[in-house]
């Protein structure tokens, strides 16, 4: 090297994968996030922990954290590829993702089947780096059955008086008749008033008889 005249051997170097995945837990048909990253784990102070890089970016790489260059800008990561064991036992690819500079990667994916899955991550390795891998889990529920809306009892209306229609008449309300002076009856009727009147004449007609006889004697 130019820079400090060492002499430097290049080789592989382990690296680390870890993964996780959210929700833990969700519902049928719905998505989850599936993320992690990939490092490098050389046993050296300036490596290690440091991004997996792409082999065609390595030079720049290790020029930055060796010689303390600048970083290079458009670096890029190394490809993850994402299976799955699902809940029947079937083993299957699900996806692959490209981490970046800073060693992350991620993926959305929505599980099939409800049940549990077992994801896997797994870097392959490259002219760079030895391949490593890591698991993690999620469970898938049945989405539950739409809520029925429950409906209150039906309550029977207060019974209200119809009102008069046009065919009807509006009968008036009865009212008591105003109380009357009670009036006298007679002593007398016409009849019995005739008949004194003839029995006093009578009467007249006898006594003044009677005193003219008398008289004559």
């Amino acid at each position: 090297n130019y820079y400090d005249n060492q002499i430097y051997c290049f080789g592989k170097g382990p690296s680390e994968t870890t993964v996780t995945a959210g929700p833990k837990v969700t519902g049928w048909g719905s998505s989850v996030v599936i993320e992690g990253t990939v490092t490098d784990q050389t046993p050296s102070p300036e490596a290690k922990g440091t991004p997996a890089i792409a082999d065609e970016d390595q030079e720049d790489w290790m020029e930055y954290i060796y010689m303390q260059q600048g970083c290079p800008k458009d670096a890029e990561g190394v490809e993850v590829v994402l299976e799955t064991l699902d809940p029947n036992n079937n083993f299957y690819e699900i996806g692959r993702a490209t981490s970046d500079a800073s060693g992350m990667f991620s993926l959305m994916w929505e599980p099939p089947v409800p049940g549990k899955y077992t994801i896997i991550a797994t870097f392959e390795g490259s002219k760079s780096y030895y391949g490593s891998y890591a698991e993690t889990a999620i469970g898938v529920t049945e989405a539950p059955s739409p809520a029925v809306p429950i409906e209150p009892e039906p309550t029977e209306p207060e019974p209200t008086e119809p009102g008069p229609t046009a065919a009807q008449s509006i009968e008036p309300e009865p009212t008591e008749p105003e109380p009357t002076e009670p009036t006298e009856a007679p002593l007398f009727s016409t009849t019995d008033l005739a008949i004194i009147a003839a029995v006093a004449v009578a009467v007249v007609i006898g006594i003044a008889a009677y005193w003219t006889l008398r008289k004559r004697k």
